[in-house]
């Protein structure tokens, strides 16, 4: 699975938000790179370029290229085809 073809998942690890999402998509079996802006400064970098110095995690960048930041279950799950 390569970042061109998967679900890239910006977040954080102190994030209750960013928890949350990551149980739902394993929960859903949804396949995702996750890029910890805490670890990785390079996923930060990335994560500005997208949101400039307003960022949000968690920040979805989906196959077709739309960025969802910091959406809801309920929206995360109708972009990408999950029922609850």
């Amino acid at each position: 699975m390569t970042e061109e073809s998967a679900v890239v998942m910006y977040g954080a690890s102190w994030c209750p938000d960013v928890m949350m999402a990551r149980r739902y998509l394993d929960r859903h079996g949804v396949e995702y790179v996750y890029r910890d802006i805490n670890g990785d400064p390079e996923a930060m970098d990335a994560l500005l370029a997208l949101s400039g110095k307003d960022w949000l995690v968690p920040t979805f960048v989906m196959p077709d290229g739309e960025i969802l930041a910091n959406p809801s279950l309920r929206e995360l799950g109708a972009k990408l085809g999950c029922t609850r």
